[in-house]
Parts: structure tokens; C-alpha cells; sequence
């Protein structure tokens, strides 16, 4: 029982600390994660709020272009003057103007297209094909609102140049304000993402979207394998919560949810004059992995610290396990199993104060098996051996308390140490294991089966200072010679006349 005290004790230690530990390093790594998250945040709000700058500064350059050319288109127009050839001529010497200012510029074609959305000329020749983009977006912005400055197309592959682009558009309208086609611009997207992969500090699985009204997506970084591939819940759901919020820049924690399954934080910055939102989103399993990847080496060592308690503890265990029971077998009587004279010597001082601090009584039994020495010569010692072990069961049968204890004092005699019991409790038990004692047979070889009687002191006191634990062995000592002298299988209480044997 006690060396299974001692290992619960020890479990139970054992699990309090690494519950500390993990608590502990648990609250440290969200503490650090937590700082990371913020910073990943911020770098965010940079990135989106560059990439916005950077784009309006392209739509700005592609408008300068447009602006140049779309008087000249409308006063050809008006004059009467306006074919193909001399809309190419236009445009061509708009970007020779603008060209002559401006280098590494990710502007594409200025195309002019009529009033049924067909290609008429670009800024590299004449067009001799049928194009028809009369159903792109900005085409059909500008034909239902020609008083629209300036619209923002999709994302699309260019019919005239087969490239991944999107583009500004000017309406072209007559004197009298009927709309007559539009010039557009186009922007090629891979040019532009390599301008902004120069400019930008990269972040490991973020993705810059620049989100039109209604959900559609005029550019997309890094580029997608096919359009088809764009998820364009995202567009629509931070365009509402934009408007929500009603600021120019800002950061989105978005929940997973049916239309939008990963969580993600998505940080914002509006574009007023072209109506345009830049968002540069990053899942948020993204920033964990990359934290996890960062951090590997705290991580790496935290696990080697719990290793190390774990060993460490393990190797305390196997030493106190080893100690406590050298412990409990120098405590221990090997013949009987019983508590031995030095567990007596050690714990009944403490039962002694405890008798004083409660003012309790407390009592001791001397049990001594009689005419020992005579039934050793004449049955042999290993059958004295085996009177001993079956007197120490008759009294352990009986002692059955918590606090209760017995022990074996020197070779035939055994001592009772019975806590908050008065005399008339000890004197109880003793007649108990007197008759115990008694009925118990013992089974020798050559059919012998003889008899043992025990003589029992009994020794009772409500202790006070002026008493000593020698005191009360000492009485009970006594009274177990009486109870020999009075005739043997019996008890004596000091102090008393012995009754009669039997009683």
C-alpha cells in the first residue's frame, strides 16, 4: 500500500508539472503565434495598400493615353474624316506621345471600337478582321452610361493581341452626345505582376485580387492556370464588407463559411476614382503553416525539454520507487509480513503525539505465543516459523483500521498499537484474536497437528505530558507477564486481576 502511495504520489506530481509545462509553452507559442499573426496583418495592409497605388498609377498612365487620342477621334469624327486609317493614325501617335515620357510599362494596344462594339483600328495597324467585343464590360458600361469618364474591364485574353489583360476605357460620343464606340487600353496582366513581384515583399500564399463591382476581377496575382479556376465568392463577399465598413484601407477577418470556405484575412484599399478594390488575402492555415515553419526550432526545443522532464522524472521514479521499497523491507518483517521494531520505533512517537493533541485514549496489546522455545525443540524451528506467520494472520484479521497497527516486537512477540480506543475496545479485539488463536490449527508433517496459545497485556491511557511512549509499552509489558503467571492463554489488563482462562 505504501509503495503504491508513493507511485500515485509520483504520477500525480508527474502529470501536475507537465500539465504546467504544456500549459506553459502552450501560452507562449499562441503568445508568439499571436505577435506573428499581427505582423503577417500589417504586412498585408502594406502590400494591398502598394499594390493600389501601384495600379492606379498604370490606369493613370493609360488615361493620359486615352486622353490623348479620344478629342482627336471625336473630331475626326465630326468632321467627317474618321475611317480606320486615321484611327490608327491617332492612336499610334498617342502612344508614340505618351511612349516618348514613359518606359518598362505593362500598357499593351490602344484600341478604337465603333458603336456596335467591332474593332475598327489599334495603335499597331488597321483592322481588317471582325472583331467583336461588343459584349465585353467595359464596352457595355460605356454604351449604357456614355457620361462615364473612364470604365475598368475583367480580367480576359485580349481578342487582338491573345494576351491575359485587362482594360480602361473612354467613351467616344458626337457633338450632338450620341455615343459613337470607345477607345480602350489594355494592360497586360503578366507585365504587371512582374512589376509588382519586383516591388512588393512576397508573402508565401497571399493573393492580390483587384475586385470590379458586381464580383468580377480585372486583375488577379499570382496569374491563374485558366479564368474558369477564379473563386469569385471572395470578390463579392469583401465588396459588401468594404461598404460595410466604409473606409479606404483596412484588414477583413473572414470566417469559413458555405460561400467562402477557408478562413482567410483579407486586407483592403479602395481605388475612388476608378472604382476599384485591391485586396491581397492570405489564408489563415497559410499563416499558421508558415508560423510552424518558422518556428520550428522553439517547437523542436520545447519537445526536447518535455523529452528531457519526461527522463529526468522517469529516472527520479525508478530511484524512489527503488528507495521506497528498500524502504518498506527495512520497515517490513520478512517471516510474518508484519511492520517490524523500527517501523514501531518510528511511527508510534507520531501516534503519541497525535494521542496528546486530541486527548484520545490510546491502547497497546503485547501478544506472546507460550512455551515458544519448548514447541520449537519439539516440532523444530521451520514449525516455529510457521506459528509465527499463522499467529500474525489471527491478529491481522482483526486489525482492521486505517490507523491500526501491529507489528512483530522480537521473536515470539507481536504489539498492537490501537489509536482513539479505550480499554474497554482493547480489551474487545484482544478477546478476538484470543480466540482466534485458539481455534487456529496448524498442519505439520507426520499428521501433527498441534495447538498454540497466546497470552495478551493489554495497556490503556488518556496521555498527557508528563507520560512517555515507554510508559505504556511498559505497562502493557507488564500486564503480559501477569497474564503468563496467572496460567497462560489469557489476557491481563495492568493494573487488573487477570480473569479466568477462558474468559
Amino acid at each position: 500500500m505504501a509503495l503504491r502511495k508513493i507511485r500515485n504520489q509520483y504520477i500525480a506530481l508527474f502529470l501536475l508539472i507537465s500539465a504546467i509545462f504544456v500549459i506553459g509553452s502552450a501560452f507562449a507559442l499562441y503568445q508568439n503565434y499571436s505577435l506573428y499573426r499581427e505582423s503577417q496583418k500589417e504586412e498585408l495592409i502594406r502590400e494591398a495598400y502598394a499594390s493600389n497605388a501601384m495600379l492606379e498609377a498604370v490606369l493613370a498612365d493609360a488615361s493620359k493615353i486615352l486622353d490623348i487620342a479620344r478629342p482627336k477621334i471625336e473630331q475626326a469624327l465630326n468632321a467627317g474624316t474618321l475611317n480606320k486609317e486615321s484611327a490608327y493614325q491617332i492612336l499610334k501617335d498617342s502612344h508614340i506621345i505618351f511612349n516618348s515620357f514613359a518606359a518598362n510599362t505593362p500598357l499593351q494596344l490602344a484600341v478604337y471600337i465603333n458603336e456596335n462594339g467591332v474593332v475598327q483600328a489599334t495603335s499597331r495597324e488597321v483592322e481588317n478582321r471582325v472583331v467583336d467585343l461588343s459584349s465585353r464590360l467595359y464596352f457595355t458600361s460605356l454604351k449604357n452610361n456614355p457620361r462615364l469618364p473612364y470604365a475598368i474591364g475583367n480580367l480576359v485574353i485580349a481578342k487582338t493581341t491573345g494576351l491575359l489583360t485587362f482594360h480602361i476605357a473612354t467613351p467616344i460620343v458626337d457633338r450632338t452626345g450620341r455615343f459613337r464606340g470607345i477607345i480602350t487600353q489594355q494592360v497586360a496582366a503578366n507585365d504587371l505582376a512582374i512589376n509588382l513581384s519586383k516591388s512588393l515583399k512576397a508573402i508565401a500564399g497571399a493573393q492580390i485580387l483587384v475586385n470590379l463591382q458586381g464580383g468580377n476581377i480585372a486583375f488577379m496575382y499570382p496569374r491563374p492556370n485558366d479564368l474558369s479556376e477564379i473563386d469569385f465568392r471572395l470578390c463579392l463577399y469583401v465588396d459588401g464588407r468594404v461598404k460595410q465598413q466604409a473606409r479606404s484601407n483596412g484588414i477583413i477577418d473572414i470566417a469559413a463559411n458555405k460561400e467562402y470556405p477557408n478562413r482567410s484575412y483579407v486586407a483592403y484599399a479602395t481605388s475612388d476614382k476608378y472604382g476599384l478594390i485591391t485586396t491581397v488575402s492570405l489564408p489563415v492555415k497559410v499563416v499558421l503553416g508558415d508560423y510552424v515553419r518558422s518556428s520550428s526550432l522553439l517547437i523542436i526545443f520545447i519537445a526536447l525539454a518535455f523529452l528531457s522532464l519526461v527522463y529526468i522524472f522517469w529516472r527520479f521514479y525508478k530511484k524512489a520507487v527503488v528507495v521506497a521499497e528498500s524502504l518498506i523491507i527495512s520497515f517490513s518483517d520478512a517471516l510474518t509480513g508484519l511492520k517490524n521494531r523500527r517501523f514501531f520505533d518510528t511511527e508510534f512517537p507520531k501516534y503519541w503525539k497525535e494521542a496528546i493533541r486530541s486527548k484520545n485514549p490510546i491502547s497497546v496489546l503485547f501478544i506472546d505465543i507460550d512455551h515458544f522455545k519448548i514447541f520449537n525443540d519439539d516440532y523444530g524451528h521451520d514449525c516455529g516459523d510457521q506459528a509465527l506467520i499463522a499467529l500474525a494472520r489471527a491478529i491481522e484479521q482483526f486489525v482492521t483500521r486505517p490507523l491500526d497497527f501491529c507489528c512483530r516486537w522480537g521473536g515470539e512477540e507481536f504489539a498492537v498499537i490501537l489509536p482513539d480506543t479505550d480499554e474497554h475496545g482493547a480489551i474487545s479485539l484482544a478477546s478476538e484474536i484470543l480466540e482466534a488463536v485458539r481455534l487456529t490449527k496448524l498442519d505439520f508433517p507426520n499428521n501433527q497437528h498441534p495447538k498454540i496459545t497466546v497470552s495478551i497485556g493489554i495497556a490503556s491511557l488518556v496521555v498527557n505530558q508528563a507520560n512517555t511512549t515507554d510508559d505504556l509499552i511498559d505497562m502493557a509489558d507488564k500486564a503480559m507477564y501477569v497474564a503468563k503467571q496467572s496460567g497462560r492463554d489469557r489476557l491481563a489488563v495492568f493494573g487488573k486481576a487477570p480473569p479466568r482462562v477462558g474468559q
